[in-house]
C-alpha cells in the first residue's frame, strides 16, 4: 500500500515540475496571450497596438510597422519577412539573426542597430539610415542600399550581391 501511495505522490510531482518548467519556457519566449493579441492587432493596418519590448523568436511576417518606434527593441532571430517598417525607427535595435527577408526598410532610422548575421535577402534599405550598424555576416543578397547611409557599418563577412 505504502509503495502504491509513493508512486502517486511522485507522479503528482512529476506533473507539477513540467508544468512549471512549460510555463516557464513560454513566459522566456514571450509567448503569452498578451503577446499574441499585439500581433494579431499589429496585422490589421487600421489599429494602433503596443509592441512589446522583445520580439525574440516571435512571427511578424507581413506586419505593418510604418513609422513605428522600435527603438532598442530586442528581436534576436525574429522573423520580420515582409514586413513593413517604412520610416521606422529602429535605432539600437539588436536583430542579431534576425529573418527580414523582403523586409521594405525604405529610410528607416537604422543607425547603431545590430543586425549581425541576419538574413537581408532582397530588403529594400533605400534611404535607410545604417550608420554604425552591425551588419557582420548579414546575408545581403539582393538587398537595395540605394542612397543608403552606411559611415562606420561594420559590414565585414556580408554575403551576396547587393544594389548600391
Amino acid at each position: 500500500m505504502e509503495e502504491k501511495t509513493l508512486l502517486k505522490l511522485l507522479i503528482i510531482v512529476i506533473i507539477i515540475l513540467m508544468a512549471s518548467v512549460i510555463g516557464n519556457v513560454l513566459l522566456y519566449m514571450g509567448i503569452t496571450e498578451a503577446n499574441t493579441n499585439t500581433f494579431t492587432s499589429l496585422k490589421n493596418t487600421s489599429e494602433t497596438a503596443e509592441v512589446p519590448d522583445s520580439i525574440s523568436y516571435m512571427d511578424y511576417s507581413g506586419a505593418y510597422f510604418e513609422g513605428a518606434d522600435l527603438s532598442g527593441i530586442n528581436g534576436y532571430k525574429a522573423i520580420l519577412t515582409g514586413a513593413d517598417l517604412r520610416s521606422a525607427d529602429l535605432h539600437g535595435a539588436k536583430l542579431t539573426l534576425a529573418d527580414l527577408s523582403g523586409a521594405d526598410l525604405r529610410e528607416a532610422d537604422l543607425i547603431g542597430a545590430k543586425l549581425d548575421y541576419a538574413i537581408l535577402r532582397g530588403t529594400d534599405l533605400r534611404g535607410a539610415d545604417l550608420s554604425f550598424a552591425d551588419l557582420r555576416g548579414a546575408d545581403l543578397t539582393d538587398a537595395d542600399l540605394t542612397n543608403a547611409l552606411i559611415e562606420g557599418t561594420d559590414i565585414r563577412w556580408i554575403k551576396g550581391e547587393y544594389k548600391r
